[in-house]
């Protein structure tokens, strides 16, 4: 278990990490060349796209991972039923497109939201195929796929952007990302469907997938409802800003999860019904999420001026401040996730459909409350419902494994502190200096020596377990 673990983490963390600094090193570039309207135009979209998206794999794919006795038929059940889901929600967005653009007041929105709606129709045909390499721990060739994809289309979107498309160099990076992912994973895996639709198949992975299809709604349109309202409240611009400063906030706690999730869910599926070494494998993959994304976000929080003027320049200068407080809303992702985690693992998607409609409507209270006091303001009022999520989805893990919001704070709460020290001490090392670049190196490379030093001192735990799995790996 713990091999699988470590090979599994160790490919994921180069997908993501390679997949994070091509994106990043394309985003800068690009970022430089278009305006903030131009990301704003694409923010306005992504409410609409990312339902859809939820739409498409309706919780199957999750299915297919969590249930142990799966085969072929239930794989090519769950692909035929994608491409039919991914083919309607085309049409549907196709035929919105006008509507979209007229609720926005912005004409070039019909245009886009109808190339755009392709993206459904390419991930539909690779939902299968990846639900069967991570059941198979194949996270190489899933690393493969994902950096080919990500440095091809951002290549071409450079160039897109540099000749002057402007808007359409985003909407290729998207599409085109996702018909090259169908490419690779089709040449990677050979893979055919058997030629026949199972009733039973369906149903019995519908009856644990619409539960996470109804939550993961919720939680998606509460995701992007924030652009929603600012989109219709204020400018394109503002968008822009938002969708920037949400963007590289986000960066670091979506790299994380998308690593550990990928890798814990697939293992504690395994595992599901020892509720020992599940509990083991919880607490481990707690611990050290928490050592890693922590530091990250306050250093984020502290160099967060120098961060932007270095990266894209003065012009994005205005989305520091709602930057600097989404990062705190983003402190709890990974124990937000990890905990709801235990309750797929475990099959009670219904417990996390409740908890999803009883968070949501304090998410929306506290939305339009906010509402009249600025933008600024509703990125507070986010990372307060992102504490207020967490400390709900803590009651059933320690219902289930009994290691709830005191145990978890007993982990928590020293890094907390540890960060804390290294962000003071980022932040009085980088005040002695005026360049915005040798703030941020500088800044950069006295938050990383304090935090090993400050981790060495205390002998954390999962500071010598990182050291270790490191050195093995190295050998």
């Amino acid at each position: 278990m713990k091999d699988k673990a470590v090979n599994g983490v160790f490919w994921t963390s180069v997908e993501r990490i390679g997949s994070q600094v091509l994106s990043l090193l394309v985003g800068i570039a690009v970022a430089r060349i278009l305006s903030p309207e131009d990301y704003g135009i694409i923010g306005m979209t992504a409410i609409f796209l990312a339902v859809a998206s939820t739409l498409l794999d309706s919780g199957f794919g999750s299915a297919l991972i969590q249930n142990q006795n799966r085969t072929e038929t239930d794989y090519s059940t769950c692909f035929y039923f994608n491409i039919v889901v991914g083919l309607f929600w085309y049409v549907v967005l196709f035929l919105a497109a006008p509507l979209i653009a007229d609720f926005y007041r912005t004409p070039l929105l019909e245009s886009v939201c109808r190339v755009l709606g392709l993206v459904f129709v390419f991930n539909s045909l690779t939902i299968s195929q990846t639900a069967r390499l991570t059941v198979e721990f194949r996270f190489r060739e899933l690393c493969f796929v994902t950096l080919g994809t990500q440095l091809l289309t951002g290549i071409v979107g450079f160039i897109m952007a540099f000749k002057g498309y402007g808007v359409w160099a985003l909407v290729f990076q998207q599409v085109g990302a996702a018909f090259l992912r169908v490419c690779l994973i089709e040449w990677i895996t050979h893979w055919k469907p058997l030629p026949l639709f199972s009733k039973i198949a369906f149903c019995r992975m519908f009856s644990f997938g619409s539960k996470i299809l109804c939550s993961g709604i919720i939680n998606t349109v509460y995701d992007n409802i924030y652009t929603l309202v600012i989109g219709r409240v204020f400018s394109p611009v503002e968008v822009g800003f938002y969708n920037r400063g949400n963007q590289f906030a986000q960066l670091p706690s979506q790299s994380l999860l998308s690593v550990v999730m990928k890798v814990v869910y697939p293992l504690m599926a395994e595992v599901q019904d020892d509720s020992e070494k599940l509990c083991r494998a919880y607490q481990k993959f707690l611990r050290i999420s928490v050592f890693i994304l922590y530091p990250i976000l306050i250093g984020l929080i502290v160099l967060a001026e120098s961060f932007i003027y270095v990266l894209l320049g003065d012009k994005w200068l205005p989305c520091v401040p709602l930057m600097q407080i989404l990062c705190f809303s983003y402190l709890f992702d990974p124990l937000t996730h990890i905990n709801l985690n235990i309750l797929y693992v475990r099959g009670r998607t219904d417990l996390v459909l409740k908890l999803e409609l009883i968070k949501k409507p304090i998410a929306l209270i506290i939305l339009f409350g906010m509402l009249p006091f600025g933008l600024w303001w509703l990125c507070a009022g986010r990372a307060l419902y992102s504490f207020i999520a967490y400390c709900f989805n803590c009651f059933y893990t320690g219902k289930f494994i009994r290691f709830g919001f005191r145990q978890q704070m007993y982990y928590s709460v020293p890094v907390i502190v540890k960060s804390a020290l290294m962000g003071i001490i980022c932040w009085r090392t980088a005040l002695g200096f005026e360049e915005p670049w040798l703030k941020l190196m500088v800044g950069f490379l006295a938050g990383l020596l304090s935090y090993i030093g400050l981790n060495f001192i205390s002998h954390d735990e999962s500071f010598f377990d990182i050291k270790g799995i490191i050195l093995k790996n190295g050998k």
